[in-house]
C-alpha cells in the first residue's frame, strides 16, 4: 500500500513539473526574418507543426533528436532563444533558379539543377524555362537532360538573372539559341557558354523597359562588351 501511495506521489510530482516547464517555457512570442518566399504564418505552422512544440524544451529537444521541420524552399532556420518565451526564427530561402512544367504542376530547381518541389501553383517572380527536354527526375535530384553543355548554359543564365534580381519571366530554347523574356521584351541572346557579360549589360536597361513598359525585341547574340544596346520597339 505503502509502495503505491509512493507511486502515486511520484505521478502527482512529476506531472506538477512537467506542467511547471510547459507554462514557464511556453513560446508566447515568435518572430520571423530573413524570408521573401514564405509569409511569417507558414514558418511558424512548420517549426511548430509537432505536437507541444510551443514550448522552448520541446522544440529543443525535437530538433535535436528529428532535426527542423522544413518547407521545401527554406535551406535553413535559426533559432534565437531572446528570452524565456521568446524565439526569433531566422530564415535561409533556397535560391530558385527557374521552373519546369511538366504534367500540369510546376518543378522548381535551385542554382546546380537540383529539383526541389513540384507544385501546381507557378511562382510569378520565378522564370520558366521552356523548349528543352528533361529525362525522368526524383526530389532532392539533379535534372537528366539530352544535352549537358545547353543545360549548363541555361544554369549561367538562371543564376545571373537571379544575382541582378532581372525580373524575367520565361527562358526559351529553340535550337541551341537561348532568349529571355522581360515583360514585354524579348531579348535574342544566342549561342553561348557563358553569358554574363550579355546579362550584366541587361540588367538596367531591362529595368528600365519595365517602369515604362515598353515592348520590343533586343537582339545580343553578337553583343560584346560596350556595344549599345538597341530595343526594337514593336
Amino acid at each position: 500500500m505503502r509502495r503505491l501511495k509512493n507511486i502515486l506521489l511520484f505521478i502527482i510530482f512529476l506531472f506538477l513539473v512537467i506542467c511547471v516547464l510547459y507554462f514557464a517555457f511556453h513560446i508566447d512570442t515568435v518572430k520571423v526574418e530573413g524570408t521573401d518566399i514564405y509569409t511569417e504564418e507558414e514558418i511558424k505552422n512548420s517549426v511548430f507543426a509537432r505536437k507541444y512544440s510551443d514550448n522552448e524544451l520541446s522544440l529543443l529537444l525535437y530538433n535535436k533528436i528529428f532535426g527542423m521541420n522544413k518547407l521545401p524552399f527554406v535551406e535553413d532556420i535559426d533559432i534565437n532563444y531572446e528570452d524565456r518565451n521568446t524565439v526569433l526564427l531566422h530564415v535561409y530561402d533556397k535560391t530558385i533558379s527557374g521552373c519546369i512544367k511538366y504534367m500540369g504542376q510546376y518543378v522548381y530547381f535551385d542554382k546546380e539543377g537540383r529539383v526541389l518541389e513540384s507544385l501546381p501553383r507557378r511562382r510569378q517572380d520565378v522564370p520558366l524555362v521552356s523548349g528543352i527536354k528533361f529525362g525522368n527526375f526524383s526530389i532532392g535530384e539533379k535534372f537528366k537532360v539530352e544535352d549537358d553543355s545547353l543545360f549548363d548554359a541555361i544554369m549561367n543564365v538562371s543564376q545571373l538573372i537571379n544575382h541582378y534580381r532581372i525580373n524575367v519571366k520565361r527562358i526559351h530554347i529553340n535550337d541551341g539559341d537561348i532568349m529571355i523574356y522581360s515583360g514585354n521584351v524579348q531579348v535574342h541572346l544566342g549561342k553561348k557558354k557563358l553569358y554574363n557579360d550579355q546579362i550584366a549589360a541587361l540588367s538596367g536597361v531591362l529595368g528600365t523597359t519595365n517602369k515604362k513598359k515598353l515592348s520590343g525585341i533586343i537582339d545580343m547574340e553578337n553583343y560584346n562588351t560596350g556595344d549599345k544596346i538597341v530595343l526594337k520597339q514593336n
